[in-house]
């Protein structure tokens, strides 16, 4: 490896964000991280011309429909929106449900829910760790509350882990009857709580999982092939799954997403090495003469 080829500064945006994006030797930028600072550094890139990459924020939809396999259907939501206690991009956060099968899954995703272990993460019985700090602990609360106020049915969670001992724990929290005007079906949260919302028809659920300004990632559990066939299709995403949770992805493959969620190449795949990639075209004419030639 190079020396100085990759280099950790730890530091604010202000003081080390700034100062590594304004400088003329940077020519490439590539950004993961929150919707405000990704688009103050796609600001700053275009200025200076650079070439530049976010990955940001998501609001991923899952959904459920009436033919599905309701226990998978609900080990992939436990899975998408409460493994990481819901800290990832491609978290699910948005559970859409038949109104068919959602009193059984309800049942299921409950029970499931109520039964997750919260506590230390390097305990081998533990199945949901803490969230990272107090700031995001607080995040969580707020979004608790918001939801309570708009009025938002709690049937799972919703208060501090407290038997999971000191640290940021949160219950896993489900809040059913969210509509597409409510902050919690809008905003992203990143953490372990979960927006439940039913619908009758699959142009209905397709119009409430694009009702969004994210486009990150989308699931559907069905055993229809022609139904998913059509989500793969209509679903306003740049990574779409049938019948597993919404955070899978693999390095071969591209990594991002549309509308407000990404701007620029993706990551991964072959298409991360093209963004790091400067082509240059070049043209040689071998011939010295109309007669001689370096064609050897």
């Amino acid at each position: 490896m190079f020396r100085g080829a990759l280099n950790m500064v730890v530091g604010s945006g202000a003081e080390i964000g700034d100062t590594i994006v304004n400088h003329p030797a940077t020519k490439v930028l590539s950004f993961t991280g929150s919707n405000p600072v990704g688009s103050r550094l796609y600001e700053n890139g275009a200025k200076k011309l650079a070439k530049v990459t976010c990955e940001m924020g998501g609001k991923n939809a899952l959904i459920v429909m009436d033919d599905a396999d309701l226990e998978r259907a609900v080990q992939g939501v436990i899975g998408g929106g409460f493994g990481s206690s819901g800290q990832r991009c491609t978290a699910t956060s948005r559970v859409l449900v038949h109104i068919d099968v959602k009193s059984k899954f309800l049942d299921l995703l409950v029970a499931a829910t109520n039964s997750l272990k919260v506590g230390n993460g390097l305990d081998p019985a533990t199945q949901m760790g803490p969230v990272v700090d107090q700031d995001q602990l607080n995040t969580d609360i707020s979004y608790v509350e918001i939801a309570k106020n708009e009025g938002l049915n709690l049937i799972a969670g919703g208060s501090l882990a407290t038997s999971a001992g000191d640290g940021y724990y949160l219950q896993p929290t489900i809040f059913d009857g969210v509509k597409a005007n409510h902050r919690l079906f809008q905003e992203e949260v990143f953490g372990p709580v979960l927006a439940l919302s039913e619908f009758s028809t699959y142009e209905e659920a397709i119009a409430l999982a694009n009702g969004v300004a994210f486009g990150l990632s989308s699931a559907m559990y069905t055993r229809s092939l022609i139904t998913a066939q059509r989500f793969t299709q209509d679903t306003h995403s740049g990574m779409v799954h049938v019948n597993e949770p919404s955070i899978g992805g693999e390095a071969q493959l591209p990594f991002g997403g549309v509308g407000i969620t990404g701007v620029g190449d993706r990551e991964m795949g072959e298409e991360r090495v093209n963004f790091y990639t400067q082509i240059k075209t070049v043209f040689i004419n071998y011939s010295l003469s109309g007669e001689q030639s370096m064609n050897r």
